[in-house]
């Protein structure tokens, strides 16, 4: 068994990169925009916010030529039953679903968009992985199995096609073309559709069928670790009688490295395009699930770039000091970026994370510093508290805005359910090798 095949059959989807040119998709996504001004898209109740449309020739057909590339790649023979197309509009939800029989192998391949960031899709209940899709990619999953869904859409609008498949040897092959009498046209009716004008744009796709035939990889959707060192480690001497605990920059203790509130308001300002993932449990990627009863919050993550260097800066500068004058770890800098925790009252079960440690066995065992920034106003939510057991005695962390509080990875700390309102934090750990140095 391949590896595209493996991945698909132990995690219920798989990503197929380059499925499409970009020359391919502006096509189809202009095609979609000339139905739309030509009156021929829909409404429906899943998406009423977009506008649709169910077995259009053009997709139809491209349903058709894909069903054996596709079906090579995850180890099943397809046999085609619809397309549905979307033109996704701001704000936009898909909600959390499975589908019904005639998508049991389904595909959804995005055309184009224009949005600052890309609209993740959701998949796996437990783990709630992200998976973007860039222009030309799709994602093939077990429709009637695995659930999957959207947040709500940021841009101005997203194009995306549906491809609809049944296994062969399934127990829904009956459905194939979902009960039509041929491809092309809407359920419950004989007209047969006339043969699309855009031919080229056919030939171009079964040429691009012939290069899918090489069975591409799948790509597991987790972003790998930055690996880049942003922190040159200043090592001063100090007593080893001494283990360090809970340390605290804020308006007592040098206040200057402090995050202003105009800097506060900036961060969190850097949700508006970024879409959220479920925080998770379990220490490495492999072990890590959703569990809400343990740790219920939202991560928008903040990668390393030319218009967010200046945190990172403060808070490598902010690490430096505590280094040097408290901590006095052998530490060599980041290894992924930053997070940005959000914690809401309103959620299902209140925002809140229980007892836990941040290091631990496998890619979590270099982590020596946790260092969590308080971005809230204080009197913006009530609970929320963050409580570090420092050595048998529990330190409440002040709630000053723009505070930075820093301790060992290994030391126990908790944040306790948020009440009302809602809390921002700015998370992250400093690794370094040889633990207890």
């Amino acid at each position: 068994m391949n590896q595209t095949i493996n991945y698909f059959e132990k995690n219920g989807y798989v990503v197929l990169k380059d499925a499409l040119t970009r020359e391919q998709c502006d096509s189809y996504t202009q095609h979609m925009f000339n139905l739309h001004s030509q009156g021929k898209l829909v409404n429906d109740d899943q998406c009423p916010l977009s506008d649709a449309v169910y077995g259009d020739p053009l997709f139809d057909e491209l349903l058709q030529n894909f069903a054996k590339p596709i079906g090579d790649s995850v180890g099943r023979t397809l046999l085609p039953t619809y397309t549905y197309a979307r033109i996704y509009r701001p704000g936009e939800i898909l909600k959390r679903h499975k589908d019904r029989p005639a998508c049991e192998i389904s595909a959804t391949l995005t055309l184009g968009f224009k949005a600052n960031k890309v609209w993740p899709i959701f998949f796996d209940e437990e783990k709630e992985i992200a998976v973007d899709l860039q222009i030309g990619e799709l994602a093939v999953y077990k429709g009637c199995e695995i659930l999957h869904w959207r947040p709500p859409f940021k841009g101005e609008w997203h194009v995306q096609v549906f491809l609809h498949y049944v296994d062969a040897n399934g127990p829904h092959k009956n459905h194939a073309k979902d009960g039509r009498p041929t491809f092309g046209i809407q359920k419950g009716t004989n007209v047969v559709p006339e043969k699309p004008t855009e031919k080229s744009m056919f030939d171009i796709v079964q040429a691009k069928v012939q290069e899918i035939k090489e069975k591409p990889k799948a790509q597991e959707n987790v972003k790998q670790l930055n690996t880049k060192v942003y922190y040159d480690a200043i090592i001063i001497p100090s007593e080893d009688d001494h283990l360090p605990g809970y340390y605290c920059i804020d308006g007592r203790n040098m206040p200057q490295l402090m995050f202003t509130p105009q800097e506060c308001e900036k961060i969190i300002g850097l949700t508006r395009d970024v879409y959220p993932v479920s925080a998770s449990v379990g220490g490495t990627l492999e072990a890590s699930k959703i569990a809400r009863s343990i740790r219920s919050a939202d991560i928008y993550n903040i990668d390393y770039e030319e218009d967010t260097k200046w945190i990172y800066d403060k808070i490598l500068g902010a690490v430096k000091f505590a280094n040097s004058t408290y901590f006095d770890y052998e530490i060599a800098g980041l290894r992924h970026g930053l997070q940005l925790i959000y914690y809401s009252s309103d959620q299902a079960i209140k925002g809140h994370y229980d007892w836990h440690v941040d290091a631990g066995n496998g890619e979590v065992a270099t982590r020596k510093i946790s260092f969590t920034a308080q971005l809230s106003e204080p009197n913006s939510y009530q609970g929320g508290e963050l409580i570090i057991n420092n050595y048998t005695h529990e330190v409440k962390g002040t709630k000053e805005r723009g505070s930075m509080h820093m301790f060992p990875g290994y030391m126990p700390h908790t944040v306790t359910s948020v009440t009302s309102g809602e809390r921002y934090a700015l998370v992250v750990w400093v690794h370094g090798s040889r633990r207890f140095r």
